[in-house]
């Protein structure tokens, strides 16, 4: 990838990761109040059962129904906040890795560089006509020359087509 991409993608990463923040956030909020719902009907159905209101049968019931809603709301909870953006990490280290890609296999004499790009891109390597060849993992195809993408500079149109300036 072309190193002028750089700037763009990390403006859309910081973007992409503040939204996401933000709506991990707002998740968030949507499920504390729901699990306070939750408790205040166990509140409820407990005065409801002191008071000998609510039969012995009918209270177990419901608890465990109030207990099993409010447990489920933790863990979709603990789940937003564990993956609210877990996908920027791999994001940034593949553009990392595709902007490393082009000065790596332009220098001269950097074979130990270009084994380890070579890994961390491709799979499946075959001799063809003297010449090294691969099958490229996703998102890398995209990348190459067979895929469009090559190694060219961003223009107008292409930086509107994949991020926004």
């Amino acid at each position: 990838m072309h190193e002028a991409w750089e700037p763009y993608f990390e403006k859309w990463i910081v973007k992409a990761e503040e939204k996401d923040k933000l709506e991990s956030e707002k998740g968030i909020k949507q499920l504390d109040s729901q699990v306070q719902e939750t408790e205040v009907k166990l509140n409820r159905l407990l005065d409801g059962y002191l008071d000998q209101v609510i039969e012995p049968e009918i209270y177990k019931q419901k608890k465990n129904e109030l207990f099993d809603e409010k447990l489920k709301l933790e863990e979709k909870k603990s789940r937003i906040s564990k993956n609210g953006t877990v996908w920027l990490e791999p994001m940034r280290e593949f553009l990392n890795c595709a902007l490393q890609a082009q000065k790596i296999a332009r220098a001269k004499n950097n074979c130990h560089d270009l084994s380890i790009m070579a890994k961390k891109v491709g799979s499946n390597f075959f001799l063809m006509n003297r010449r090294l060849s691969t099958n490229l993992d996703f998102p890398f195809a995209a990348l190459s020359a067979e895929g469009g993408a090559a190694s060219a500079a961003p223009t107008d149109s292409s930086i509107s087509l994949l991020v926004t300036p």
